[in-house]
């Protein structure tokens, strides 16, 4: 039961990862164009820069701000479900 948890975390962690770059993609790409991956930074932190890209995108259109707690939110759901399949009893 509780490795199944596990498994059910993992998938869970992969949807968040592709909704994260969906988000980060469909955020920065109006603003940056071709020079997205400028951005790839601000996909895991949020320096100076993404600040300002933050404020004038927020302005441009119809996506909400990005914010790498969506990121962060998929490593957490990783690193929870890999640490409930380890911890799991093993059936014999």
């Amino acid at each position: 039961m509780i490795a199944r948890l596990g498994k059910l975390f993992i998938i869970l962690s992969v949807v968040l990862l592709v909704g994260a770059t969906a988000w980060w993609f469909l955020f920065y790409e109006p603003m940056l164009g071709e020079n997205v991956k400028k951005a790839s930074e601000c996909f895991y932190y949020t320096t100076d820069l993404c600040t300002v890209g933050n404020m004038a995108g927020g302005f441009m259109g119809d996506v909400p701000t990005y914010s790498p707690l969506a990121f962060w939110g998929a490593v957490g759901a990783l690193v929870l479900g890999l640490a409930l399949i380890v911890l799991a009893p093993k059936s014999s």
